[in-house]
């Protein structure tokens, strides 16, 4: 997993240092409550010892802090808290359901499932309290589905990523019934990752939180723009990373990775000569940007092995273009890139784990227009021009944008609403060792540490 891209520059180094330094205090202050918005040269007195004065002066000046970020850990403190006098308590209740629950329903289920969404937070009040399996005998009217109960479930089911659509079947049920204890731990191994986020001390950058999958656009602490996102299937996992967003490209051509070429287009070419004349696909002999173009007839087809293949195969920009009409580029190794798409029907699912693992965005152009705007930059008339044409045509920001794609499965969100999602990579595979004990968050963390992505 990458680190944040740094220059071999002092300057970068220092910010690598300030950084690490911040991050120790904020973690420490998450902990213990003390207050770290800023570090000051008091604060490191005895750590700067072997370095020169001016350098010293240089790390310990005050570093900007992303209220977003600060305010996300805050939050999820006093959301930890929370559950974890539920949990001391005995947690909710598990329910039990032969049938959909939906509006107009009746019945002790009914009466069980508005307790359960209570516990949760999720409903305030019904006049089903006191309603029980037990007292069913008695001269007292059944529990009904409400409209405040209906728009409880849809609360509940906005916030762990379900289709909203106020009904409880299977798969509403099985996230009701995962047990406080374990979104307890849940909260603790997110906490942990967030603490380590590298996006700690940007004023402007871009967030995609794959489990979430949404994108958002935050400049000095506010979410200026939020996006739904198809990430990788996972099969293709989207690795979990930070970089710099440098440009954007209108009407882009695309480059179709070897593993894509030989593993899926070949067989197809062998079964089909015209396949790549239908789909608009040309082959490079040298390079992705040679203009030396080799006929598909001179390749045997049936041959090519997986990533066993010389030549380059590009897609030329058009409306089947599976890139759509622009692309983020953030160089980084694991060729990841933010792009447009042609499938627009992915943006109506609520599990968007599809792709190849770079992600496909569903209103593209907001975000270079969000970002044109905050970086002064006239080019609105231009990148519409690009947009009306077939050229392909580049654009180079004034300011990198700092872009962070995190895994977060449990997260405050700018509403302070708390929300959950599956964990689509099997990453959170360890949270049954913090279900099993009480863990101390804090422990074996120093200043130290350099700060990776989750």
């Amino acid at each position: 997993m990458r680190l944040i891209r740094q220059d071999k520059s002092s300057s970068s180094t220092l910010l690598t240092a300030k950084k690490a330094l911040v991050q120790g205090a904020v973690f420490a202050s998450c902990i213990v409550g003390f207050n770290a918005s800023l570090l000051s040269a008091k604060t490191s007195a005895g750590i700067t010892q072997g370095h020169s004065s001016q350098h010293a002066a240089s790390l310990f000046e005050p570093v900007y802090l992303d209220p977003n970020s600060t305010q996300l850990i805050e939050k999820m403190k006093n959301v930890i808290s929370w559950h974890r006098e539920l949990v001391n308590q005995g947690g909710w209740q598990n329910l039990s359901l032969d049938e959909v629950l939906e509006f107009g329903s009746k019945g002790p289920a009914v009466a069980a499932l508005a307790n359960r969404l209570i516990q949760g937070g999720d409903l305030t009040h019904t006049s089903c309290i006191g309603y029980s399996i037990l007292s069913q005998a008695k001269a007292i009217e059944p529990c009904v589905f409400d409209l405040n109960i209906e728009q409880a479930v849809k609360s509940f089911q906005q916030r762990h990523g379900l289709s909203v659509d106020g009904v409880v079947g299977k798969k509403t049920l099985r996230e009701l019934n995962i047990p406080a204890k374990k979104r307890y731990a849940q909260l603790l191994l997110n906490f942990q990752r967030m603490t380590q986020f590298s996006g700690l001390t940007n004023e402007e950058y871009v967030l995609v939180n794959i489990p979430e999958f949404k994108l958002r656009y935050i400049n000095k602490g506010n979410v200026i723009l939020k996006n739904r996102v198809v990430v990788g299937k996972p099969s293709w996992k989207t690795p979990a990373f930070s970089d710099q967003i440098e440009k954007f490209v209108v009407n882009p051509t695309w480059r179709i990775p070897l593993s894509i070429a030989t593993r899926e287009i070949a067989p197809k070419v062998a079964d089909d000569p015209d396949y790549l004349a239908k789909k608009n696909i040309e082959i490079r002999e040298n390079s992705y940007i040679d203009k030396n173009i080799i006929p598909a007839d001179k390749i045997d087809w049936d041959e090519i092995a997986p990533y066993q293949f010389k030549h380059f195969l590009v897609k030329r920009a058009g409306k089947d273009n599976p890139l759509g009409e622009i692309k983020y580029l953030f160089p980084n190794v694991n060729a990841i890139y933010i792009h447009d798409t042609p499938a627009k029907n992915w943006f109506k699912q609520t599990k968007r784990a599809a792709s190849h693992g770079c992600i496909r965005m569903e209103q593209p152009f907001s975000l270079a227009k969000a970002i044109i705007e905050k970086q002064g930059l006239d080019v609105f008339n231009d990148v519409n021009q690009a947009r009306d044409s077939d050229q392909t045509r580049t654009f180079h920001l004034k300011k990198p944008v700092p872009i962070h794609l995190v895994y977060w499965t449990a997260w405050v969100d700018e509403t302070d609403t708390v929300n959950f999602r599956t964990d689509v990579y099997n990453r959170d595979k360890n949270l049954h060792l913090l279900e099993s004990q009480e863990p101390m968050i804090a422990a074996n963390y120093s200043v130290d540490q350099r700060a990776v992505t989750p």
